[in-house]
């Protein structure tokens, strides 16, 4: 049993190793860029509403405090505006969704054929792995 183990995680990294060096060719590289660009500028964007986030957050607190109305101090958002116009009667623009990463990067098809090939070949090959050594340990 702990010969198989060995083996089961034997075979894994080296199967995984073997997989990932077959991916890397020129158009995963290219792929890899996008990917890794996508990321920096969701990177931006997420610091820049979190900022906004805060700013908003920190200025209706203010105001609900200089206007007597302060109850509470809000870490919501949507929260904290609903409460600032039911108080107030003056209604501010919603601060919009925190950005994601499906807004800057979308795979290319080639790179989910990859992906789905990956993850086929890796259950078929755990698959094999698991019925040879429920084979061997029936015997």
């Amino acid at each position: 049993m702990l010969v198989g183990g060995a083996l089961v995680n034997a075979l894994a990294f080296s199967g995984s190793n073997y997989l990932f060096s077959m991916l890397r060719s020129s158009g995963v590289d290219e792929e890899r860029r996008r990917h890794d660009k996508a990321v920096e500028q969701l990177q931006a964007a997420q610091a820049e509403w979190s900022q906004m986030r805060t700013e908003r957050l920190d200025w209706i607190n203010e105001e609900l405090r200089h206007q007597g109305h302060a109850v509470q101090t809000f870490r919501d958002v949507d929260v904290a505006i609903r409460e600032y116009s039911q108080v107030t009667g003056k209604m501010l623009n919603p601060l919009g969704s925190e950005p994601q990463l499906s807004g800057f990067y979308v795979p290319s098809d080639d790179q989910k054929d990859r992906e789905i090939t990956f993850v086929v070949l890796g259950v078929a090959a755990t698959g094999l792995v698991a019925y040879e050594i429920s084979k061997r340990s029936a015997k």
